[in-house]
C-alpha cells in the first residue's frame, strides 16, 4: 500500500468506518484516559511539527491524532509492507514501544535533510547505514518532545534503540497482548502519510493505575471538604445553652445541708473579675455583667 493509500484509509477510519470490536477483549482505556492520551498525541503532533519544519526546512504538520486499542497482532498486521520501526524505550516504563513510519517517508526525511527536493517517487530499498544516522537524530529531537507530550503520565526519557525495517522481528509484546494505537496523520510539503505510536498496555497500564489513584484520592478529599462544609453550615443553626457564670465556691457539706431560703452565701468573686462565659462545661468566652434597655445582659471582654 502506497502513502496515498494510506492516507485515503487513514480519512476513512476518521470519518467513522465501522470498526470490529472484539467481545472478549473489552475497552481497557476509561473515557478521561482516552481523552488524556488524545490530549498528549495532539501535543506530540504540535511540537513534532515544529521539529520537522525546522529539519527538513519545509512545512510539515504531525496531528489529527486517532487513538484505538487493538493486540498487538492487529497492529502488526494492518502496517504497510515497507514499514520501519523506530524501537523506543520509555524509562522508567517497562517494556518497547513502537514509533513506525513508512520507508518512503523515511527516505523524504533524508533528502530534504540532504537538501533535495523530497520527491514524490522514492527508491524502493532498505535504508544505508548512512541514512539510519540521520534518521536516528532527526528521530531523537522528536522523542524529546513526547516526553514533553507524556508528562501528564510521569517522567519519561524516550530513548531510540533501533529501526527496524521487519516489524515482525520486534517482540515488543505478545500476539494477543493488548496495545494503545495513536496513529496521526504526517503531512511534508505535499506528501500526505501515517505515523503511529504503539505502547503495549503493559507498558502503560501502572502510568495509568497510578492516575487513577490520584483521581480516586481526589475525589474523596472533595468529598471529605463538602461533608465537613455541610457540617459547618448545619452546625451553625444548633441552637447550645450558654450560662454566665462566677467563680466556683467551695463549701462544706454540712454548711450546704443547712442552707436555707433567706441565707446569704459569700462568693469569692472579685468584684474586677470578667464572668465565665460556658456551654456543655466548656468555658469559651469571658463577660461583665450590665442591661440592655431593661433586660440582663452581658459584655464579651477579652480574656483575662
Amino acid at each position: 500500500m502506497g502513502y496515498s493509500e494510506q492516507a485515503n484509509a487513514f480519512g476513512r477510519r476518521r470519518r467513522g468506518e465501522p470498526r470490529t470490536y472484539d467481545f472478549r477483549r473489552p475497552v481497557r482505556l476509561a473515557r478521561e484516559q482516552a481523552h488524556l492520551l488524545r490530549v498528549a498525541m495532539q501535543t506530540f503532533g504540535r511540537q513534532g511539527s515544529t521539529v520537522l519544519t525546522t529539519s527538513l526546512r519545509v512545512v510539515c504538520t504531525l496531528g489529527s491524532p486517532v487513538i484505538e486499542e487493538l493486540s498487538y497482532d492487529e497492529y502488526l498486521t494492518g502496517l504497510p509492507e515497507q514499514a520501519v520501526c523506530a524501537v523506543v524505550g520509555l524509562h522508567p516504563w517497562q517494556g518497547k514501544s513502537l514509533l513506525t513510519f513508512d520507508a518512503p517517508t523515511l527516505l523524504t526525511f533524508v533528502d530534504h535533510l540532504l537538501g533535495g527536493p523530497g520527491a514524490a517517487e522514492q527508491p524502493d530499498r532498505p535504508l544505508t547505514d548512512i541514512e539510519q544516522s540521520l534518521l536516528r537524530h532527526l528521530l531523537g529531537r522528536m522523542l524529546r518532545e513526547l516526553s514533553y507530550a507524556l508528562e501528564p503520565f510521569g517522567t519519561v526519557k524516550p530513548e531510540l534503540t533501533t529501526l527496524e525495517s521487519n516489524p515482525g522481528f520486534v517482540q515488543a509484546a505478545a500476539p494477543t497482548d493488548p496495545v494503545v494505537v495513536a496513529r496521526l496523520e504526517l503531512t511534508i510539503g505535499d506528501r500526505v502519510a501515517t505515523t503511529s505510536l504503539c505502547i503495549p498496555y503493559a507498558m502503560l497500564a501502572p502510568a495509568l493505575e497510578r492516575m487513577s489513584l490520584a483521581e480516586d484520592a481526589e475525589a474523596r478529599a472533595a468529598a471529605r471538604r463538602q461533608a465537613a462544609e455541610r457540617t459547618q453550615r448545619r452546625l451553625a443553626d444548633v441552637e447550645v445553652e450558654v450560662a454566665v457564670r462566677f467563680a466556683p465556691q467551695r463549701l462544706p457539706s454540712a454548711v450546704i445541708g443547712r442552707l436555707a431560703v433567706g441565707d446569704v452565701v459569700r462568693l469569692q468573686h472579685r468584684t474586677t473579675a470578667p464572668l465565665a462565659v460556658t456551654s456543655a462545661a466548656t468555658t469559651f468566652a469571658h463577660a461583665v455583667p450590665g442591661t440592655s434597655g431593661r433586660t440582663l445582659a452581658v459584655l464579651i471582654v477579652p480574656n483575662p
